[in-house]
């Protein structure tokens, strides 16, 4: 249940900060800072409560400059190219775009620390990476879609991120319960990406902002980004790696679903096609590394 509504709420997200940009007020970099910062808010004022409660321990001195790396790459590298790239493409290719972060930490896994690759691997690879170009390229420009390619690489860029955090930071992740390591991470973003982000905050014109905008900003903090970044890692301990990258494919679904009744959907068959190659390609994937495991 952690993980199915986690992934609901993370591909709800992409139309709801869609919309919130297309009131042209808010920027992707505005919008990315008031998300660190607010879901940092929140760690701060949860952190209040007994550590019985949260599970809160405290950081390794000798983990304090692995913690501040894993969150550059993981909060402000992989949530503020995430945010810019739906302010240049559509809300479902971002959703599918987060799907392929399985592929990418197959690959820096064979590279970095000597992980097998199998013929269904490979060919897993291939077929999310073709699925992605597809979608990529085919984005035409619209009112909704200003740059869809210049989005889609941003997305895709976001999830490399996320990839490099899963591959080389196994250690700081497995150490430090999941409430401990989310506020130490957001509170180092909070110092590092919203500080450069004060041209923006200073250009925008916060009284024009609308009420229904403020509340997306609000619910953007506190679900998918408080609430759901507490909901993976307490699902990571009671389900299989393989049944939790399972669920990503909600996100699109979820995506699609919301953008379609805010008017903001644009989704051909040949964007399908190409979505449906990046879920194959996950799924072979997802099945190829589970093999192993089960047999050993």
């Amino acid at each position: 249940m952690a993980m199915f509504f986690a992934n609901i709420l993370w591909g709800a997200m992409s139309p709801v900060a869609k919309s919130v940009m297309q009131e042209g007020v808010i920027t992707g970099v505005t919008l990315s800072a008031l998300r660190i910062f607010g879901g940092t808010l929140l760690f701060l004022i949860a952190a209040i409560l007994p550590s019985r409660v949260t599970g809160d321990v405290p950081l390794d001195r000798r983990d304090i400059f692995k913690v501040f790396l894993a969150s550059v790459i993981m909060i402000s590298a992989n949530q503020g190219l995430y945010i810019l790239g739906i302010s240049y493409t559509t809300p479902v290719d971002t959703a599918v775009m987060s799907t392929t972060t399985p592929v990418f930490t197959l690959v820096l896994a064979a590279i970095f620390i000597g992980m097998p690759m199998t013929p269904l691997k490979v060919f897993g690879v291939v077929l999310g990476i073709a699925g992605a170009l597809i979608l990529s390229f085919y984005g035409s420009v619209s009112a909704i879609a200003s740059n869809p390619l210049l989005g889609d690489v941003l997305c895709l860029g976001a999830q490399m991120c996320a990839a490099i955090y899963y591959v080389f930071f196994l250690g700081v992740i497995g150490k430090y319960p999941p409430f401990t390591l989310m506020k130490w991470m957001f509170l180092f973003s909070s110092l590092t990406w919203v500080p450069c982000t004060v041209p923006w905050l200073t250009d925008t014109d916060w009284s024009a902002i609308s009420s229904a905008s403020w509340w997306s900003i609000a619910y953007i903090a506190v679900f998918p980004t408080f609430i759901a970044y507490m909901l993976i890692p307490f699902s990571q301990k009671r389900l299989k790696p393989t049944v939790v990258s399972m669920y990503a494919y909600l996100q699109p679904v979820s995506a699609a679903v919301l953008a379609s009744v805010m008017g903001l959907a644009a989704f051909g068959w040949i964007k399908g096609m190409a979505s449906m190659l990046i879920f194959a390609g996950v799924a072979c994937v997802t099945l190829a590394t589970s093999a192993p495991r089960h047999k050993a």
